[in-house]
């Protein structure tokens, strides 16, 4: 039996999750982000950011190990507090400053840093600088034809935004804030992007798992881990009940598209890049990826919950 050829859908999954496996052995040149007390690595901070970063005096760097301490939290102070006021007062000398293009001189919402042993938050924009694990909620909204074909509505992003502007994008997406679950992401977003109500989605949806990947970006260097969890929601029977745009102006068209033509449209390049593990991790449970049909089903699926270098749970 000849060999199969591969379909190029395990390159889309690696040209987003695109840092070596053993990145927590081999990181070099980055250096490690470490909560103390405790020893585990939270984030990989690029040389750039060491020598750039108004550094308060809570934290110590040092360049023989290369590694970026925040002290442990004096007795008069919380370890929230402490570790909140610390990287606030960097982000906010950094955006008073103008130092990093990726703030572009902005406030943003917050994401939590994830396994750390107390609730701790940095600002979105300023996630990336220290290479923390980031947090995402997707949602798939899919109906079933009466002869049974499977169609996944599609949003293209606003040409307007400031990252992938006009490209092919999960149905519903959005990073989730600090102080909110998951599934609190969907339920926000589906209104907003979507005008799917709570009403609908919150009876319907269906938390499916997660994606774990390791995005270094090939412009500026900086590395984070990405935690995307997702969900299903389907349409069908519904009857007007579907994807329109919302309020936030983020999604410029919803699409209803055959699985085949979401993986054409993968493989020509249109969608965002991460959110092909979304879309490929969707036709994998539906079974429209299978070990017959592809040559690197395992390697996919092993990719698509990769390893990741930093911890996703407090270990107290």
């Amino acid at each position: 039996m000849p060999a199969r050829t591969s379909s190029g859908l395990l390159d889309l999954i690696t040209v987003f999750d695109n840092v070596p496996l053993d990145f927590d052995l081999n990181h070099d040149p980055y250096y490690t982000l470490i909560l103390a007390p405790d020893s585990r690595v939270h984030g990989y901070i690029h040389p750039t950011t060491i020598s750039r970063m108004p550094w308060p005096a809570s934290f110590s760097i040092s360049h023989t190990t290369r590694q970026v301490t925040l002290s442990p939290p004096p007795s008069t102070t919380s370890a929230s507090n402490h570790a909140n006021t610390a990287f606030q007062q960097a982000v906010d000398a950094a955006i008073d400053g103008n130092i990093f293009p990726t703030l572009n001189g902005l406030h943003s919402e917050y994401f939590l840093v994830p396994g750390a042993r107390h609730f701790v938050q940095i600002e979105r924009f300023a996630a990336s600088l220290f290479g923390i694990a980031t947090r995402g909620a997707h949602l798939t909204a899919y109906t079933t034809t009466a002869d049974g074909e499977l169609r996944i509505w599609v949003a293209r992003r606003s040409k307007t935004l400031h990252t992938y502007p006009g490209m092919l994008d999960s149905t519903v997406a959005g990073g989730v804030k600090a102080s909110d679950s998951p599934l609190d992401c969907i339920l926000a977003e589906s209104m907003e992007e979507a005008s799917l109500p709570p009403s609908l989605v919150a009876p319907r949806v269906r938390a499916t798992g997660v994606i774990t990947m390791m995005n270094r970006n090939p412009r500026t260097e900086l590395v984070h881990s990405e935690i995307l969890y997702t969900y299903d929601l389907e349409l069908s029977g519904q009857g007007d009940q579907v994807p329109r745009l919302g309020d936030d102006g983020e999604v410029e068209d919803f699409v209803l598209m055959s699985c085949e033509e979401v993986t054409k449209r993968m493989l020509a390049g249109e969608f965002k890049t991460n959110v092909c593990a979304v879309m490929i991790d969707f036709l994998i449970r539906h079974g429209k990826i299978t070990p017959e049909n592809e040559s690197d089903y395992v390697e996919i699926c092993t990719r698509l919950q990769r390893r990741l270098p930093v911890p996703t749970r407090a270990d107290v």
